[in-house]
This record gives structure tokens, sequence and C-alpha cells, in this order.
């Protein structure tokens, strides 16, 4: 979720796909993935944030963008195979000198499709034509935090992953249980007078696994 726009910076690569597969899962604290999107926000303090990811491991543009005309993979939110969207909430918190606010525990919901050119924002409580579920999160409550009065801010949270499906991504299987089975932590960072944001996730440690 956001206040704001984001260049999408340091994020690390990940090693082989195969290395990323259910018995070698990324590492606690290791990068999962990397994002960028947008929210919109639905009332003064209630909002929808999709996001799409530029990392997913090591797996390349091609696989999880669809091209354009010239056949290039474009990461814009007309074309990602893999789209994050989570309802939110804020809740303003009383600070002396910077901003502050909650953001109680909600969830998140990746969709896939393999026709990302047949979505329909025009409504965005209506999502059918966004894709098939493939791995639901349940974010943790957390703090939007800003030292300049959002002129920049950051916002961390972990979001458990608590269901997850097999599906073909541009012809690879791929499962989000086999890069991060627990769930992870992301790092989001914004400027004010935007809609946009950007950030990166890391895998969360753990002994339990998700439902299938």
């Amino acid at each position: 979720m956001k206040f704001t726009t984001f260049a999408l910076l340091g994020i690390l690569l990940l090693g082989s796909f195969a290395s990323l597969q259910a018995a070698n899962p990324a590492g606690a604290s290791q990068v999962a993935i990397g994002f960028t999107g947008g929210s919109t926000w639905t009332s003064a303090s209630t909002g929808i944030c999709i996001w799409y990811f530029p990392v997913v491991g090591d797996l390349d543009l091609t696989t999880l963008f669809a091209p354009d005309s010239s056949g290039n993979p474009v990461v814009d939110r007309a074309y990602p195979y893999l789209l994050w969207v989570s309802d939110f909430s804020v809740q303003p918190l009383p600070a002396s000198s910077y901003f502050l606010a909650l953001a109680p525990a909600g969830e998140g919901t990746i969709y896939y499709t393999s026709r990302p050119d047949l979505r329909n924002f025009s409504d965005l409580t209506k999502r059918s034509t966004w894709g098939i579920p493939v791995a639901t999160f349940i974010r943790e409550a957390s703090i939007l935090r800003s030292g300049d009065n959002l002129t920049s801010d950051t916002f961390i949270f972990s979001a458990d992953l608590v269901i997850s499906n097999t599906f073909s991504l541009n012809g690879i299987p791929f499962d989000f249980s086999s890069l991060m089975p627990h769930g992870m932590t992301c790092f989001e960072w914004g400027q004010n007078s935007s809609a946009f944001e950007a950030g990166t996730c890391v895998a969360i440690g753990g002994a339990t696994g998700v439902r299938r």
C-alpha cells in the first residue's frame, strides 16, 4: 500500500531456478521478489494495493511479463502475468514530530493469467478477469512511518503464506511455496504526491508450511 512514487532499487537476484524448488527454498532473509505498482485510495483511510513483480527468484522478464508489439516484455500493469492485490486500511496515530499510521492485518492474493491483456481494471472490486488465485498471504499489522511529513515514507510488513497452488508460469511449473514456504517480509519506500510504490521482499524462515 502507499501514498507515493518510487524507484525500484537494490533488487538482488537469487541463484538458479533449480535452487528454488521445494527442497531448497530461498533462505531466511534472502530476497525472494522485487515489486513495483501502486495503490488506489477508496476513502481517506482505505485503499487497494496492486503490485507486479520484475523479480521472482531468478525468473527472467519474459517469464514474468507479456511482450509489447516489438516483442519485448514490459514492466507495466498492463503486461504482468502475476499481480499481488491487497485491500488495506490505515489509522493515523498521534506523534509529536513525525507521521505514524497503523496498518491493520489483512489479506494479500497473487493472481495469475496467461492473458494480461484481458484484465479489466475499470472496477477494482471486480477481479474475475485478473486471473486465478495462486497464492494467499495473511499480511500482519504494521506501521507506516515518515519523518518528513510524507515527503518520504517507509512501510515494512510481514505476510505469512497460507495457501499456495502449483501453476504453469509461461510454460514453467511454479509454486510460491517452493520459493518462500513461510511467506515474506516486505520493505517498501516512497515519496509524496504519487500513487506508485516499489521495494523488495525477503523470505521468512520458520518451521511450518503452507496449506494446499
